[in-house]
């Protein structure tokens, strides 16, 4: 009888331990440490929550993040950042320190950069608990301080939003957001951009103030009062399903607060609800890259309306007039289009004018740069001062805008303003009919016609399929390598080995770390050694597997890549002819370079850049465009290679390859095509230009001559490229629509940016290759 009591009292000992085992396991004494590079993490007792080291901005934060092993890692959110937007060294830790206090210490300053400051406050021990919230606890479990109190850009089920609490989203880039959420001096809930633009507001009852903001974790969100009755409450389209684990309300980057739940069945997180219905109702949302807008799939766009400088991924958006202006001003019109003033965020706001008027006022108003009238019956003009503004336009907006500009010269006028159109001299405009007419004859033409370009494009197929089962690239011979470097784009990823095959171990070389090789079936391409340039493996597939998906008619193929331990190459299909560079300096060459030709030759580099540009997924800038990256097939037709490298290969990676800088290169590139000359450079040019002598500019070699009509509208797009203020260089789709003629150019000043020679040297920066 002893026996069993005493085996009975041992059986509750160890369900005891058993039971609380957890629990002590997920206590964090004094003096525990996570450290960047331990890699190491203090995880809730259930295992949804962790809290560690993450990647931000090339830097580190601290955060809790939900961990758990049914949502796939690469889609764990962060829930929780110590400090907001602090980022540290790769040697920092984080600390509960001996007496009780949190700390962040930053090993790149050296310094403490944020600490719970709980010295004194007699603190026993910390726990990640199981709803995500970390506290620290005195011995009688008595909670000191709680990251829930401390709420960075997410609430979860469970944590309240006080008055003296505040969402701010997560920024973009090493700026603080100015996005935030918090409870207003009404009693509502508030989304603010700064201290002073609300942009959205909950109901406000200001007979019943709120206390404070919940998120429940059946996906109800909803205010509270002193009594702990709900003032105001919205609720998830799937509110009150049992088997949603997983909700976070979070203020996104974008300045919208949106609610979202985990799907088991899509392995995704859903939208269940977001404040703002319409994103370009959120201020400044395109920040100073443009106004707002919806494309034909229903999706928010930035678009540039106004503006004349160059757009790329870091480029703003301005109002173009200043008021340094000398020649005075016009205004042209933007239809459904609402702006207003983001820096500072203040208009002069006039009623009871007529949109005549409105536009009147602003012309008059030295200081004005745009003006907006609203038709929705309450007929305002809103006047704003600077050129730091945004928007939103569409259809359903019930306004009118009316930007200025300065009549000073510039390089496209935007489409709006009435500025007549040059005809190509080779071109003759056909009278306008006044009516249509229809022809019998034309109309069986086109429709037998149509019938036998069907049936060659079918034949155009089959031919193509037939070929490329024949000829495809055989296994047995050259087997695709993807131990380390998979191949999912579709393009061949080879071994080291492989690449020896191809190049025949290197001994056709034809420029500095540049080699001929051959595929099989006699496919000649051309190899690029990158082995010697300092690139992560994982940056360099990441940058390749984009790039191998970029097709253009004037662009370069890139046939495949060797990421193989130190090795590094590319594999471009191979050109005949060569740089651009060399063909200029070869005499039978470049006697064949016709007026015509090289005017192709410019038109085809701004089509390829112009892709690379506007028409990829997203902005890919070429990052070192010179007349070596230049390319003439047997035709003499131009290809850009080795486009995009800047963003991942060599000193560029730091960004070099904004859109600014292609368009300053592609202008150098059109001066060497048209004077072929070591010794001329654009100061030199623009002084003959500028004296009428423009045809001294061009290669006096050239055969059937130059059209004058044309060389000056190459000659003004090229001075404009060659800028050195950037907001006044054209973007690559107004240098296209300007080579085509279908754009008028302004007479360019001096382009201040020439203070370097022409000479074939500048262009070494690039490759030696021989593609």
């Amino acid at each position: 009888m002893l026996g069993r009591e005493r085996l009975s009292h041992f059986y509750s000992v160890v369900s005891l331990v058993i039971v609380l085992s957890p629990l002590v396991c997920s206590q964090i004494p004094l003096g525990s440490k996570l450290s960047v590079e331990e890699k190491n993490h203090w995880v809730s007792p259930n295992g949804d929550f962790e809290i560690g080291f993450f990647n931000r901005l090339n830097e580190y934060g601290i955060g809790i993040r939900i961990s758990s092993g049914l949502i796939p890692t690469e889609k764990q959110p962060i829930v929780w950042v110590a400090g907001g937007d602090l980022t540290v060294g790769d040697k920092s830790y984080f600390e509960l320190t001996k007496t009780g206090e949190l700390v962040l210490f930053d090993s790149t300053r050296g310094v403490t950069v944020w600490a719970s400051k709980t010295t004194n406050s007699s603190v026993d021990s910390a726990v990640l608990q199981n709803d995500g919230n970390l506290v620290l606890l005195k011995q009688n479990k008595d909670i000191v301080w709680q990251s829930f109190d401390t709420p960075s850009d997410t609430l979860l089920p469970g944590q309240n939003l006080s008055g003296n609490q505040l969402l701010r989203a997560a920024s973009r880039n090493s700026v603080s957001s100015f996005y935030s959420l918090r409870i207003g001096v009404v009693g509502d809930l508030e989304l603010k951009w700064e201290n002073d633009v609300v942009y959205w507001r909950s109901a406000s009852y200001p007979s019943r103030s709120a206390l404070q903001a919940v998120l429940a974790s059946d996906g109800a969100f909803q205010l509270f009062d002193h009594m702990s009755s709900p003032i105001w409450s919205v609720f998830s389209d799937d509110h009150g399903e049992p088997d949603v684990k997983f909700r976070v309300l979070r203020l996104d980057v974008d300045g919208n607060l949106r609610l979202r739940s985990w799907s088991k069945n899509s392995t995704s997180w859903i939208l269940v609800w977001q404040a703002v219905e319409n994103q370009c109702d959120v201020f400044a949302t395109c920040g100073l890259t443009g106004i707002c807008a919806f494309n034909e799939s229903g999706f928010t766009v930035c678009k540039c309306l106004f503006s004349v400088s160059s757009l790329s991924s870091v480029s703003k958006c301005l109002l173009p007039y200043q008021q340094s202006c000398e020649s005075g001003s016009s205004m042209f019109k933007l239809d459904h289009t609402s702006l207003y003033a983001i820096y500072p965020p203040n208009e002069t706001i006039i009623s009871q004018v007529s949109s005549t008027q409105c536009q009147n006022l602003c012309q008059e108003d030295h200081l004005c740069t745009a003006a907006t009238f609203v038709n929705d019956g309450s007929a305002t003009c809103k006047i704003k001062k600077t050129q730091y503004a945004s928007g939103q336009s569409g259809l359903y907006i019930p306004s009118v805008s009316f930007v200025k500009i300065c009549t000073d010269p510039m390089a496209v006028r935007p489409p709006n303003i009435d500025k007549s159109k040059p005809e190509s001299p080779s071109q003759n405009t056909p009278p306008k009919q006044d009516h249509l007419s229809v022809c019998v004859s034309c109309v069986i033409g086109v429709g037998g016609g149509t019938i036998i370009v069907f049936i060659v494009i079918h034949l155009g197929l089959m031919a193509f399929w037939i070929y490329r089962k024949r000829y495809s690239f055989k296994t047995p011979d050259y087997p695709t390598y993807n131990k380390d470097c998979p191949n999912p784009s579709g393009f061949l990823a080879l071994s080291y080995t492989e690449v020896k095959d191809i190049t025949d171990s290197f001994k056709q070389r034809v420029g500095s770390n540049t080699f001929k090789g051959t595929l099989p079936e006699n496919q000649p391409v051309l190899v690029k050694d990158y082995s010697n340039v300092k690139v992560d493996p994982r940056k360099f597939r990441c940058g390749i597997l984009k790039l191998g998906s970029i097709h253009h008619r004037h662009l370069v193929r890139l046939e495949g890549y060797c990421c193989e331990s130190g090795y590094r190459f590319l594999v471009y299909e191979y050109l005949k002819n060569g740089s651009l560079a060399k063909c200029l300096e070869d005499p039978v060459i470049c006697k064949r370079l016709t007026w015509r030709k090289r005017l192709d030759l410019c038109l085809a580099v701004a089509r390829a850049v112009s892709y690379l540009h506007m028409g990829c997924r997203e902005f890919i800038g070429h990052g070192s465009l010179s007349c070596e990256n230049v390319v003439l097939d047997e035709n003499l037709e131009a290809k850009v290679t080795e486009y995009g490298l800047a963003s991942f290969v060599g000193d560029a990676a730091d960004g070099g390859g904004g859109s600014a800088r292609d368009i300053m290169d592609f202008g150098y590139v059109v001066l060497a095509v048209l004077s072929s000359g070591p010794n001329s450079g654009c100061d030199w040019a623009y002084q003959k230009w500028a004296g009428g002598n423009a045809a001294e500019i061009v290669n006096e070699n050239i055969e059937g001559g130059v059209n004058g009509d044309e060389l000056e509208r190459v000659l003004r797009i090229m001075f404009w490229c060659l800028q050195s203020d950037e907001r006044m260089r054209p973007t690559m789709g107004e240098i296209v629509n300007v080579l085509e003629g279908a754009m008028a150019v302004d007479q360019p000043p001096p382009p201040s940016s020439c203070r370097r020679k022409l000479g074939m040297e500048e262009y070494g920066s690039g490759s030696d290759s021989d593609v």
